[in-house]
């Protein structure tokens, strides 16, 4: 080899070290057993060691324990001639972590291996990305987020809900004469009731609530953990505080709130039909004249007088549940678990839409006649005396003539209801109560009932 050949290798030799040193990204050369033998200043201004100190390191110690850390740490030790780059987050001798893209290439020669890794810090091209992402997914003017993101959040609370059996609710809330207001006195008007609206739903919602600006006028709500009457408390809460403080009577403004409540698991088996359910009803307070909560649909197929009872009927049978401790530790009524498996059931029966209004109301008020049941029968736990089980028995037999008392007309359903309750411990092979029906003499919304509650029992405390 020449003098002149030995002169241009150190030259080239000094004048890489020169590129490496100066290079704006950080460069760590490692041997085979990812022991790192060099790094320049970019490398110890990231990172926060001095070259000594990084010279007594392993690769390992920089990397941040991320999903795909061991794809770098094990470079030198599998053969690959290609380079490689991935993204993770490397750990600064403060301890802090910072995100960094690594790429990474193997030399090998007959007696030696090296990784070349540059580590760039990607801090601000993180920032900038989760930035644009809040900006999909927030709404400019109330920093609220959006309809975009309440669709995802209520699909991954519904899929938790019904996996942990837990309740849930959400809130669809329309603001009552803010067209007229923003048309009256102009957008920058309307502007500042959207953000006193979004101020008092902020103070108003209890930890873990979450509210979004739902589109126009519009707002929605997902409140874990909380079953319909929960729900009933925070959009009377919402509503008083409102009119107290988005009305203006300088301007002659009252604006008030049109609420509509849905709830896991009685009013959707899934999420479109939660959100359909709390939409429906908030259209429902809209039409009816505003500042108005519908926690209910309304009971169109019996008159007012009756509809207003099965409700209050309803609303005894969980407080009566609830009190004897026949709720699940979630808060999900006996009755609230029943109704929302029974729809189901019924709905991929395809029944008409009139029978399953009466099977829903039925799942809620089938055990009613339970009301005169003693509470030590109740929670006994040794076997029932044949007078005990004479008396549980009976429910079936009093819960239909409790319905059959709140109908002052006759009416067709309400009379379906009353026979739907009273077969529901019926079997079809004749051998259930009370009156020992079999076969297609048992409606079939009675056979569904049988088979959740059957369901039921077996798989609750």
């Amino acid at each position: 080899m020449s003098t002149s050949t030995i002169h241009g290798s150190a030259l080239a030799n000094r004048a890489l070290l020169a590129y490496v040193e100066g290079h704006i990204d950080g460069v760590v050369i490692t041997n085979a057993a990812n022991e790192i033998l060099f790094s320049n200043r970019s490398a110890q201004r990231i990172l926060g060691y001095s070259a000594e100190e990084l010279e007594t390191r392993h690769l390992s110690h920089i990397i941040a324990p991320q999903p795909g850390d061991q794809e770098v740490t094990q470079t030198a030790a599998t053969p690959n001639d290609n380079p490689g780059k991935l993204e993770t987050s490397c750990r600064r001798k403060d301890g802090t972590h910072i995100p960094a893209e690594l790429s990474y290439t193997r030399v090998e020669s007959d007696d030696e291996t090296l990784v070349f890794v540059t580590l760039s810090d990607i801090s601000d091209r993180i920032a900038l990305q989760q930035k644009l992402y809040l900006q999909t997914i927030t709404d400019p003017l109330t920093g609220l987020f959006n309809r975009r993101y309440f669709d995802d959040h209520l699909a991954q609370e519904f899929s938790r809900a019904t996996r942990y059996r837990r309740p849930f609710s959400t809130i669809i809330i329309d603001i009552d004469g803010f067209k007229q207001a923003n048309d009256l006195h102009g957008h920058a008007y309307g502007d500042e009731m959207l953000l006193k609206a979004r101020d008092v739903f902020n103070n108003v919602l209890r930890d873990g609530d979450t509210v979004y600006r739902y589109g126009g006028d519009e707002f929605a709500m997902i409140l874990p953990e909380t079953a319909k009457e929960g729900a009933i408390e925070v959009s009377n809460r919402l509503r008083e505080r409102f009119a107290r403080q988005c009305s203006d009577k300088q301007k002659r403004i009252n604006l008030s709130l049109s609420i509509g409540i849905a709830s896991y698991p009685e009013d959707g088996t899934d999420d479109q039909a939660l959100i359909g359910a709390a939409d429906r009803r908030m259209y429902h307070s809209k039409e009816n004249g505003g500042n108005m909560i519908t926690a209910f649909d309304s009971l169109d197929h019996f008159e007012n007088d009756a509809a207003t009872l099965l409700r209050s009927m309803g609303a005894l049978v969980q407080l009566m549940e609830t009190s004897r401790g026949l709720a699940a530790s979630s808060g999900i009524s006996h009755s609230q678990e029943i109704r929302a498996l029974a729809v189901e059931i019924g709905r991929r029966m395809h029944l008409p839409e009139n029978r399953l209004y009466l099977l829903e109301q039925a799942s809620m008020l089938h055990d009613i006649g339970t009301i005169y049941i003693p509470q030590t029968i109740i929670k006994k736990r040794d076997r029932l005396t044949d007078s005990e089980w004479e008396d549980v028995k009976r429910h079936t037999l009093i819960g239909e003539e409790i319905i059959g008392m709140i109908s002052t007309s006759h009416n067709e359903e309400l009379e379906d209801l009353k026979h739907i309750i009273a077969q529901h411990h019926e079997w079809v092979n004749g051998e259930g109560y009370p009156h020992g029906l079999k076969g297609d003499e048992i409606m079939i919304e009675a056979k569904i009932l049988a088979a959740t509650d059957a369901y039921n029992a077996m798989t609750t405390k």
